[in-house]
């Protein structure tokens, strides 16, 4: 399988939105729009073809995404970000529901923390395209102001900076209905903010 039908034909992410797509505009125009985004995507994986591992870990998600809007902009730009939005939404709740369980276990808390810091340390730093500066990491509690994201610069890069808050939007679904579990967000770099600031603590 090659690195274009991974992202876009078989991306998880994709194929929900591609649902909602569906169910907006119809199965004929949908097509006609993921036809698009494909050439697109397939141009912007060209266009920037130096990146790491850890780096495709995340731009490989976010120019399936652009792709994908910018096809729904050009046809049918009354709905295209009501589409994103409505897609995007369902796998974050997904991922929400699965971190709800984890912390209803019997020390589920304390293993959500410790595997929250070790994937930000891992997938987050500065090897993916990210800044940002730690302040607490405990096994009650996760502190962290990210001020570079690819996410952010990706969408800007690319014309669509109003695509960004998706992104965020997505640790709201997947943070901030845990039990027992305090999630607070003051501003992100993907909608206006100097920073992404990430504060978890278990109440």
């Amino acid at each position: 399988m090659d690195k274009l039908a991974k992202i876009f034909d078989n991306g998880k992410k994709i194929n929900v939105i591609k649902d909602v797509a569906v169910q907006t505009i119809g199965a004929e125009e949908t097509q006609r729009a993921w036809a698009q985004a494909r050439g697109i995507l397939a141009e912007l994986l060209a266009k920037y073809p130096q990146l790491t591992p850890k780096e495709e870990e995340h731009t490989d998600l976010i120019f399936s995404h652009i792709a994908v809007y910018r096809a729904l902009m050009a046809a049918h730009p009354d709905v295209a970000m009501k589409i994103m939005e409505q897609g995007e939404a369902v796998t974050a709740k997904q991922t929400g529901a699965t971190f709800q369980k984890v912390v209803r276990l019997p020390l589920g808390k304390t293993l959500f923390f410790k595997a929250f810091a070790a994937g930000c340390k891992s997938g987050f730093g500065p090897e993916a395209g990210f800044a940002n500066t730690v302040h607490a990491a405990t096994a009650s509690e996760y502190r962290m102001d990210m001020t570079a994201c690819p996410y952010a610069t990706y969408c800007a890069a690319e014309g669509c900076p109003e695509l960004t808050h998706i992104f965020c939007d997505n640790d709201l679904y997947a943070y901030a209905h845990l039990d027992g579990i305090r999630f607070a967000r003051e501003e992100t770099l993907g909608t206006g903010g100097t920073k992404c600031d990430f504060w978890l603590k278990r109440d």
